[in-house]
């Protein structure tokens, strides 16, 4: 691996997956979204970096699902 990415895991409570992420200015970013299938619909998630924990962990902060209502 460069210095340029590194391995975070991202732990959602029930599963966690590894995925490599680039490096910002020599940091860790700080927040990332990604698209997940929440009941069968596409939402958005946004995982945060966990700065207690002791590796490049991410949680989800939140989920911005369609516009149903």
């Amino acid at each position: 691996m460069s210095d340029t990415v590194y391995t975070a895991i991202l732990d959602s409570g029930s599963t966690t997956e590894s995925i490599e992420l680039e490096f910002i200015e020599g940091l860790p970013q700080k927040s990332l979204v990604r698209t997940a299938d929440i009941d069968g619909e596409p939402a958005e998630v946004v995982w945060e970096l966990d700065p207690d924990a002791a590796e490049y962990t991410y949680r989800p902060l939140e989920i911005e699902e369609g516009a149903d209502a």
